[in-house]
């Protein structure tokens, strides 16, 4: 490990007490999740803007102007680096509900705020759980309070697009909210795969035309992930 990796982490580390501890006591204070969706959001872009510098990171939003600050949508996106959710707490302006997985809950003071923040907390092993857990999350939503789920369910290792899960279209079509498909790009050279050295680099946020679902089945499922995938590997 070099002196520049130690460097990193002990930047992650500071930066997780400093922001992460302030949030969870909000968390545990403030009620409601839409209050605490603001907060999250709060936390995530001071957490992101405190260490992009640092790693020497730059981010660059698309499509920005393809969706609504006022409006509630999905935004599903694809997974390729540790460094992707930094770049969407910069990128995308709405209070967001990201939906993570159960073991994450584990890690101190990271996964402590996720839950006292009303993050989407799914059970990757219990599909049925996983869908109860969005349903109910998204109902409590309002106003302009979205969801941000990483569409193939897990980080890509080889930095290509996996297949899509379904999860996250089930939940759109129940709660009528639009699909935004988000791209990234670049974060996988940022860090690779199997790597704990974050590299300087550019790193790209792309959002595409929101996919509507008001009107839609289960049945449409395929083709809701079609449009996806189409829209992700365009």
């Amino acid at each position: 490990m070099t002196v520049r990796t130690v460097f990193q982490m002990m930047a992650i580390g500071l930066a997780t007490l400093v922001v992460g501890l302030p949030a969870i006591a909000l968390g545990m204070l403030v009620p409601g999740q839409n209050r605490k969706g603001k907060i999250f959001r709060w936390v995530t872009k001071s957490y992101s803007r405190i260490l992009l510098p640092v790693f020497g990171v730059t981010i660059e939003t698309r499509g920005l102007s393809r969706v609504g600050r006022d409006n509630a949508y999905v935004f599903m996106s694809n997974h390729v680096s540790h460094v992707d959710s930094l770049a969407l707490a910069v990128s995308i302006p709405h209070p967001l509900h990201w939906v993570f997985k159960k073991e994450l809950s584990k890690i101190p003071v990271f996964g402590w705020v996720l839950l006292s923040l009303g993050q989407i907390m799914v059970d990757r092993r219990n599909a049925m759980q996983s869908r109860t857990a969005l349903s109910s999350a998204v109902s409590a939503l309002s106003g302009n309070n979205s969801v941000l789920i990483y569409v193939e369910g897990t980080r890509s290792k080889d930095g290509k697009l996996q297949p899509l899960k379904k999860g996250g279209f089930y939940m759109a079509i129940r709660s009528s909210l639009p699909i935004v498909p988000v791209r990234i790009s670049g974060s996988h050279d940022v860090v690779p795969s199997g790597s704990l050295r974050i590299r300087p680099g550019h790193v790209v946020v792309e959002m595409f035309d929101p996919i509507p679902t008001a009107g839609k089945t289960e049945t449409d499922v395929p083709e809701l992930m079609a449009k996806v995938r189409g829209a992700l590997l365009s």
